[in-house]
């Protein structure tokens, strides 16, 4: 008898941790990069790329609110209202991959970019050089929206200049700082911003 007073405690207090988890989670919907660079960088690998950032962050220590990314299979708001609803999505986060270069090609600022490499400047002039060690400058934008109100919460264009072997890796860059960019939003609970 003492032994079922225990385990039923013991399952009691199973799905109330259960429960609480399930309170402190924030699920966003991850939509497919829209990519108007020109280049052939795959929306769906980095979506998925944007999903494992955001689920492989920790929960925050105070209030333990841990955020969820799930994969949406649409672009736009158009697309995925329904979707994100379905999914129970509170927010959904739009990205737009708007440049990817490499040196040999020309350079066109975008006002009010996150520079997450500021001041880089190409390695070399040497056409050999950047054969053998290839550098890659991308541009993302991203949106974060909350679905109840569909509104924009956040959002901003990121910009990185690296040294990888190829042009994914500098988006995939990317896509890891907007994937802590939209977890610190959503932990912050920040109101929607004016359009």
């Amino acid at each position: 008898m003492h032994r079922l007073v225990i385990r039923s405690l013991l399952l009691i207090l199973l799905a109330s941790a259960a429960c609480m988890a399930q309170e402190n989670m924030v699920r966003v919907g991850v939509a497919i990069m829209e990519n108007y660079a020109g280049r052939s960088v795959s929306g769906i690998v980095e979506r998925d790329r944007l999903v494992k950032a955001i689920n492989q962050l920790k929960p925050d220590k105070k209030t333990h609110l841990k955020v969820e990314a799930i994969p949406l299979n649409g672009s736009n708001s158009d697309d995925l209202g329904d979707e994100a609803k379905q999914k129970n999505c509170q927010y959904v986060v739009y990205t737009r991959l708007t440049e990817l270069r490499s040196a040999t090609d020309p350079y066109q600022h975008q006002a009010g970019t996150i520079e997450t490499n500021p001041n880089s400047q190409w390695n070399s002039q040497n056409g050999r050089t950047q054969v053998v060690d290839p550098e890659y400058r991308a541009t993302v934008d991203y949106k974060l929206v909350e679905v109840k109100s569909n509104s924009a919460v956040s959002g901003a264009p990121f910009s990185t200049q690296q040294n990888t072997s190829n042009e994914i890796d500098t988006v995939s860059v990317i896509m890891d700082r907007i994937a802590l960019q939209v977890a610190d939003q959503i932990k912050k609970g920040t109101p929607a911003m004016r359009e």
